[in-house]
């Protein structure tokens, strides 16, 4: 048994060099530290270490206790002497420990360093507060240093100021951008990002109060740029040609729009989809969707996106014949249109009749053809609706328009009462189908029928 054991220990102290550096990648730093005691072969690989991530269990403390710390010095020159163990390249630097107030002259010497160790991938979340309104404030800024490291591919920020020096002469080799709960300015996007034309993948959420004035007119320029996603909804793709994903959710951080001020930015779906041919899926939140409402909605965009096979509307009032004029003008610029998912709303005083027109007559409209919609529509979501007439409308086009439909959920709002729930669903039952492996899924809290 004793030679047994011996062997097995000697197969763990003898693994090829990359299994050994591939287990400390999985390992908080302080335990991937004290393997370097179990004998040579670990101590060279941690030396070897290429990938640093410093999270709560590095720090060993919980979020209360670390913001009842006067100052954050002591356990970031922990970090620094942590970094100066490798012997080699860092290519992966992660600082996401919750509660932690880094230094801002410690954090610019490590950045310093990381570029001269050649770091590709920067993850780095600043903590912040509530200011007197209840919404986030943030605390951080962007280290100087780190818009000299050049050679960043990866770079991921959270909760801070993020605006690029007038020296910053751009990031050639940058692939993926995700900026989360961070104010920035306009000239994010005349200046910053057209020095990063690598992009591939952009997140970026904003919070400041004024953000919606701040990106006023903002035009996107990334012609790398494949996947967007953002809670600013008053942007332009100037020049986007491979945006394949386009997700605009609503703007939670900040004080809602009032729908009558949406006018002032000049809505207009038509240029807004002129540089987004090859779109693929897109997801709308209400702010987006109400910009687009309140401009002028073409029953069918100029130029169609024969790509588009998979679109999401989160908040729209299928009720409002302005909103269901943006769905329309969706459904018949998108021949191929594989998966439609809304998410039903309601609108606090607005009367269902106002919506003389309902989808169904919008879809049939006079003059224009609706043939070639749902032709390639496989899936149909409506969360929470409501038991309206418009939603009955747009149920009973899809099940008699679309020959290759497979599925319909059906999923009532939290207010829908059962008993119109059931008439609502005995009502789309009897409509004719066009293909005849369609199924309608109505899900309750308790229960899921399929008919």
């Amino acid at each position: 048994m004793k030679g047994s054991c011996g062997s097995n220990a000697d197969r763990i102290s003898n693994l090829p060099r990359d299994v050994m550096q591939l287990i400390l990648t999985f390992l908080p730093v302080k335990d991937a530290a004290k393997t370097a005691t179990l004998s040579k072969q670990w101590r060279e690989n941690w030396r070897a270490n290429t990938q640093l991530v410093f999270d709560r269990d590095f720090s060993r403390m919980s979020k209360k206790e670390l913001y009842a710390l006067h100052s954050s010095k002591p356990l970031m020159l922990e970090i620094f002497k942590a970094l100066l163990v490798p012997d080699g390249p860092i290519t992966k630097f992660e600082l996401i420990i919750p509660g932690l107030k880094p230094s801002p002259d410690i954090m610019d010497l490590i950045v310093v360093y990381l570029s001269k160790k050649h770091v590709q991938e920067f993850i780095l979340a600043f903590s912040h507060h509530l200011d007197d309104d209840g919404y986030p404030a943030i605390d951080g800024k962007v280290p100087p240093a780190l818009f000299s490291a050049r050679q960043l591919n990866y770079l991921k920020l959270h909760g801070c100021e993020f605006t690029a020096p007038s020296w910053f002469l751009g990031f050639s080799n940058l692939t993926f951008l995700e900026l989360t709960h961070v104010i920035v300015y306009p000239n994010f996007y005349g200046d910053f990002l057209p020095k990063c034309p690598l992009i591939q993948s952009l997140m970026l959420y904003t919070c400041a109060s004024a953000a919606v004035e701040s990106h006023f007119k903002a035009e996107l320029v990334a012609p790398s740029l494949k996947v967007f996603e953002s809670n600013v909804w008053n942007i332009c793709f100037k020049h986007t040609p491979l945006l394949s994903v386009v997700s605009i959710g609503n703007y939670s951080s900040v004080k809602h729009c009032e729908h009558s001020n949406f006018n002032e930015y000049n809505p207009d779906m038509v240029a807004a989809f002129a540089s987004l041919r090859a779109i693929q899926k897109l997801i709308v939140g209400a702010e987006l969707l109400q910009f687009f409402a309140s401009g002028n909605v073409p029953f069918m965009l100029p130029t169609l996106l024969h790509q588009l096979k998979v679109v999401q509307l989160e908040s729209i009032v299928l009720y409002r014949l302005s909103e269901a004029r943006v769905l329309v003008c969706l459904i018949t610029s998108s021949p191929n249109l594989q998966n439609l998912s809304i998410w039903s709303s309601s609108a606090p005083g607005l009367p269902q009749t106002e919506a003389i027109d309902s989808l169904q007559l919008l879809l049939e409209a006079d003059n224009h053809s609706t043939a070639s919609c749902f032709q390639c529509l496989e899936e149909l979501r409506l969360d929470a609706i409501r038991g309206n007439k418009v939603e009955l409308d747009l149920l009973r086009f899809a099940l008699a328009t679309a020959p290759l439909l497979r599925r319909i959920y059906i999923k009532p709002a939290k207010e829908l009462d059962s008993k119109k729930g059931h008439k609502f669903l005995k009502n789309v039952t009897q409509y004719k189908r066009a293909s005849k492996e369609a199924e309608v899924i109505y899900i309750s809290d308790d229960e899921a029928d399929t008919l």
